[in-house]
């Protein structure tokens, strides 16, 4: 459980600050290399290769579709409780790109193909930093919970109905990126 192995003050303050370092750094790539990459298109292509793996992302948060997510599923290493507030910074960075992580959701690759191709830096920041914030969130609910065992069995059962709530959320935001 991560809660438990960032549990103390400096180590959470730490594993936020990596997330947001993390996420800002992962961000900054892909707008750079999306600019590399729609460059010799015209907008409506990308726009249509959004839409398409929206799509694809979409239907399988709705099972429709079935396929392994990209994902680097680890556990959390043990230099994060041996380094005070250092290793709990690393990790948060870790967490931050959404590289070492386990995945229960494919939205955030939606959103990624959506910098990759469409987002301007503004947007994509703000896409990043959300990412994190979300990810904090998680930590700090736990982290306040008073029975930590009953908060991760509360996730892990109600996850999956909630599910199909965040992917009907996603549509009007895939729109609005789409769209334009």
């Amino acid at each position: 459980m991560l809660s438990s192995s960032v549990r103390r003050g400096a180590d959470i303050a730490g594993f936020i600050a990596g997330l947001f370092v993390g996420a800002t750094a992962t961000v900054f790539a892909l707008v750079v290399i999306g600019s590399l990459l729609r460059a010799p298109f015209p907008v409506v292509f990308s726009q249509i290769l959004v839409a398409a793996a929206a799509m694809v992302f979409l239907l399988r948060e709705l099972d429709v579709l079935s396929f392994p997510l990209l994902q680097n599923a680890r556990l959390v290493p043990q230099f994060v409780t041996r380094i005070p507030f250092w290793g709990a910074v690393q990790f948060g960075a870790e967490m931050g790109t959404g590289m070492r992580t386990y995945s229960p959701t494919g939205l955030p690759h939606i959103m990624a193909i959506s910098i990759l191709f469409l987002a301007s830096w503004q947007e994509a920041l703000l896409a990043g930093l959300g990412f994190a914030a979300a990810r904090a969130l998680m930590l700090l609910t736990f982290a306040m919970a008073r029975d930590k065992m009953s908060a991760d069995t509360a996730f892990y059962f109600t996850l999956p109905r909630l599910k199909v709530l965040f992917a009907i959320l996603a549509v009007p935001m895939v729109a609005m990126l789409v769209i334009g």
